[in-house]
């Protein structure tokens, strides 16, 4: 998607409301010229032929209409002609009101929509990112585009069009009766506004590049604030406040004096269009006066009148429209950080759309030359030849860094392999569908992710099928359902962002649970038991030992006790497969698992 097609795509769907729109804008402009017009009957009857006593040499079409007007109305007697214009120009005035707030009613609706299949569309884009780019680019600056960059986008693009269209079908209909009144005075004036499109155009030429510098700042700045409340117990525990906050400080200055710049050559139009209005209403007086008062007026004094009446109401939206085009110019640097996103390509290949393959291992999982790098020219993997037989326990070990972790997030398709291949069974991965896999997995990560939601939500999280009585076996299982028991709601309890309110030790129980409800074909455990205590690791162990049965298990430890009863352990180092066998035949080969088993005292 490009920038110069955003906004169409978005308001295609609802052109039938533009379309209103603009015929409702119409006929309330066309209603405000029709009560001005028929204000200059009323004051022909009100001063009579005491305003002018020299009669209108070549009348104007306008003057032909509201004479016939004039004529018809007089002959009841000037009494109630009065009566009849006041009523005329009431009942116009209603039906202008009331065709105004049909069109804000209109435009304000569709405004609202299209925000919000923008913000589903960038949200939706968000669920869909690889995971390498989420993990490259700043929580704050993403949290900032599906936020302030579409309030922006409302507030300048959306919110200016409207004032443009309405803008522009006001001047050119005002423009239009002013031409039948009087082409040659709307002629003069009208000399003025190229030089004001000039000025405009001069001062807004670099506003595009500033206010998509100043959209950057403002995410950095959400960024800033993001880490420091994460990182506070460091922040505070380091007495690293009066650095953070000076960092802060200096930052938030330079974002103030761009935004400063900014909205300073944008309040530049609005003074700059007032004066060459004014400049023009000036002009009008000057030159309209003496089309009045001339030996051969060309103008009556009444139609001057609502022709002064009807320059000057142009005069709004005529400055409207450069003001307009300066907020939209500053609007579209919100557009290309919000096609940014849109335009990132997931480089997870899938097979095309429809397809679905129902998996079900009769072998396993098989890694061949499979090497992976998350920057260019740094592989974390290096031709990994590696089989997760169907049905058994397979563990990885090795130092942080060694690239356990990685070789896990390749089976779900979270990212895929620089080289090689991955098959299950005699099926490539590249020809599965990411979500048949998924639908196959359960993981239980390292980082425990919950969510402010109710416990038996989380458990369930993905699936509503589940009834209480399977969420509280899956809490027993994971020797969890004893802490939440005691809890003042129970399964209903509000846990908080993350789980705030319960223990390490007590969310890793949680995130088991949920694996176990799961009941998945292949269950990976990411440093399950890492935030357990002895005495609950040992329960919680006894329960992973349970549901490992059967099931393609593929477990990442640190601590080398929990996994010496596995089927098979990987040890990794520096992105490769170092040794491969059970507990008992690798001990005996004196390598790097022995060493691993010296420093825990399992030797």
């Amino acid at each position: 998607m490009e920038s110069k097609s955003f906004t169409f795509h978005f308001i295609k769907p609802y052109i039938g409301n533009l379309i209103l729109f603009l015929i409702l804008g119409c006929l309330s402009a066309i209603l405000s010229i029709s009560s001005i017009l028929s204000a200059s009957n009323f004051l022909q009857i009100l001063f009579g032929e005491s305003m002018s006593s020299v009669p209108i040499s070549n009348p104007s079409f306008i003057d032909n209409i509201l004479s016939k007007v004039y004529s018809s109305v007089i002959v009841y007697g000037k009494q109630n002609a009065l009566y009849i214009f006041g009523g005329l120009i009431f009942c116009i005035y209603l039906f202008k009101d009331i065709f105004t707030y049909l069109s804000s009613y209109v435009i304000a609706s569709t405004r609202t929509r299209i925000i919000r299949n923008i913000r589903n569309t960038l949200f939706q884009k968000y669920l869909s990112l690889p995971l390498s780019y989420m993990n490259s680019h700043r929580k704050g600056d993403l949290i900032s585009r599906i936020s302030n960059d579409i309030i922006e986008y409302d507030e300048n693009v959306l919110k200016s069009l409207q004032s443009i269209i309405i803008g522009v079908i006001t001047v050119i209909l005002y423009l239009i009766i002013l031409f039948y009144i009087d082409a040659k005075l709307t002629s003069t004036v009208l000399i003025m506004f190229p030089i004001v499109g000039g000025l405009v155009s001069f001062i807004s030429r670099r506003l595009r590049s500033s206010s998509k510098h100043l959209q950057q700042k403002s995410s950095n700045i959400i960024s800033m604030i993001e880490e420091t409340i994460s990182g506070l117990r460091i922040i505070k525990s380091h007495t690293a406040i009066e650095l953070v906050n000076n960092r802060f400080r200096n930052y938030n200055s330079s974002f103030t004096r761009l935004r400063n710049s900014i909205y300073r050559r944008v309040d530049l139009a609005s003074p700059v269009s007032e004066f060459f209005g004014n400049v023009m209403i000036i002009s009008l007086l000057l030159i309209g006066s003496s089309s009045v008062i001339s030996s051969s007026p060309t103008l009556s004094p009444e139609l001057f009148i609502a022709y002064l009446i009807l320059f000057a109401l142009i005069i709004k939206p005529a400055k409207d429209i450069p003001t307009s085009l300066f907020n939209f110019k500053k609007g579209r640097a919100s557009v290309d950080r919000l096609v940014e996103i849109l335009n990132v390509e997931n480089n997870i290949n899938e097979p095309y759309e429809g397809s679905k393959h129902d998996i079900n291992l009769k072998k396993g999982i098989l890694y061949k030359d499979v090497c992976f790098s998350y920057k260019e020219g740094i592989d974390v993997l290096k031709n990994i030849n590696l089989f997760f037989e169907k049905g058994k326990t397979t563990a990885i070990v090795g130092s942080s860094g060694s690239g356990k972790s990685t070789i896990i997030d390749l089976i779900p398709k979270f990212y895929q392999p620089k080289s090689g291949d991955i098959f299950f069974d005699d099926t490539n991965i590249k020809d599965l569908n990411s979500t048949d896999i998924r639908e196959k997995i359960a993981i239980v990560t390292q980082d425990t992710i919950l969510f402010n939601d109710t416990i038996f939500n989380n458990i369930t999280f993905g699936n509503s099928k589940y009834t209480m009585e399977q969420v509280i076996e899956a809490a027993k299982i994971a020797s969890a359902d004893e802490f939440i028991s005691v809890l003042p709601d129970g399964y209903n309890t509000i846990i908080g962002d993350r789980g705030s309110t319960l223990s390490g030790g007590q969310r890793q129980r949680l995130s088991i649970a949920r694996a176990v409800l799961r009941n998945a074909e292949i269950l990976i455990l990411d440093e399950a038991t890492s935030a357990l205590d002895t005495t609950n690791e040992k329960l919680v162990q006894d329960a992973i030992s349970n549901i490992t049965l059967g099931r393609t298990s593929i477990i990442i430890a640190h601590r080398l006790s929990t996994i010496v009863n596995a089927d098979k352990i990987i040890v990794m180092d520096n992105g490769e497969i170092k040794e491969e066998g059970t507990h008992q035949e690798l001990l005996s080969q004196g390598g790097i698992y022995t060493k691993l088993c010296s420093m825990q005292s399992l030797a």
